[in-house]
């Protein structure tokens, strides 16, 4: 299926907004950043960047790097060794941050590295100087888990605005992933920043027998980051992998009885859950009809203050 937006000329808007005095729109600048290890389950997370930087390749271009030697364990993250035109070379880990250009309006620089073992905050302040020097408007931190889901489903998803911190916005309490402290830095440094989540079904690593990059998880943060952006980002070729994957899934659980019986009661679980949620939304609603029309009753309405009650002050 087409997105209207393949078809969008900018030139023809540029030319619309001159003649009729409308400020041209503003460019826009995102830095999208994903993490390997503990918070890229299914490798969902950091793939989903490089699917977007081979989508995008043509107008790709690394516009920075950080050198990554006080920042990592290298029994951890081991250097590698590679022949280079004919000599050899060792490669170091390092953090590098590409740029691709969506359209005329918005470019997104892709951070992907390997979690850092030691200088959080110094590594994260070094990130938001990158970010600066690059006119980066926003952050979004991308970040994948394994959780209870299944692939019939819709994957649960959590877009949150980092800014928002208050206790009551969110429940987790625990441990977490460079990714929060790299939200939560960039908003102290005067950034928009948005962290995303997206869950893995715990089974997903049987489905293959090994670690392997999961399409459904994937194809979630693209459409997600699309939604968001508000701008078609190219899937091309992953709905088919999504399409290949949930066959294998769907196979494992007709061969495996504990799966297959682990995904009906998430599936149970869930389905409860939001009739819950529907039957105490609908709940309150019909609480507040019933206190408006009992308002109603005094002569009150909604677009007026509310009505002095029987017994009070007002009407002693």
């Amino acid at each position: 299926m087409t997105d209207f937006r393949e078809n969008f000329e900018p030139e023809a808007f540029d030319a619309f907004s001159d003649q009729f005095g409308e400020e041209p729109r503003k460019h826009r600048t995102v830095l999208i950043s994903a993490f390997e290890g503990w918070n890229d389950a299914g490798l969902a997370a950091t793939q989903a960047l490089h699917f977007l930087l081979r989508a995008y390749s043509q107008s790709a271009h690394e516009v920075d790097h950080i050198c990554c030697g006080s920042f990592y364990d290298y029994t951890d993250y081991r250097p590698v060794i590679v022949s280079v035109e004919g000599k050899r070379k060792i490669l170091w880990p390092e953090t590098s941050f590409t740029q691709i250009d969506i359209n005329p309006e918005l470019s997104l620089i892709i951070q992907i590295a390997p979690e850092p073992n030691f200088k959080w905050t110094e590594y994260c302040q070094r990130t938001l100087r990158i970010a600066d020097e690059n006119e980066v408007d926003e952050v979004i931190t991308v970040s994948a888990i394994y959780g209870d889901c299944t692939h019939r489903r819709p994957l649960p998803m959590v877009f949150h605005n980092a800014a928002d911190n208050t206790a009551t916005s969110q429940s987790y309490n625990g441990p977490i992933g460079i990714p929060t402290v790299l939200s939560y830095e960039a908003v102290d440094s005067g950034f928009i920043s948005h962290s995303m989540y997206v869950s893995v079904p715990s089974y997903a690593p049987y489905v293959d027998n090994q670690e392997k990059p999961n399409p459904l998880a994937m194809w979630n943060v693209i459409d997600a980051l699309s939604d968001y952006l508000d701008v078609y980002l190219k899937d091309d070729g992953l709905p088919e992998q999504v399409k290949q994957w949930r066959k294998k899934a769907n196979a494992l659980a007709r061969t495996n009885p504990d799966i297959a019986e682990y995904m009906k009661t998430v599936e149970s679980y869930r389905d409860n859950q939001e009739r819950l949620d529907y039957i105490t939304s609908e709940a309150a609603e019909n609480m507040i009809d019933d206190a408006e029309k009992f308002l109603r009753d005094f002569g009150w309405d909604k677009t007026d203050d509310a009505p002095d009650m029987p017994g009070s002050p007002h009407l002693r």
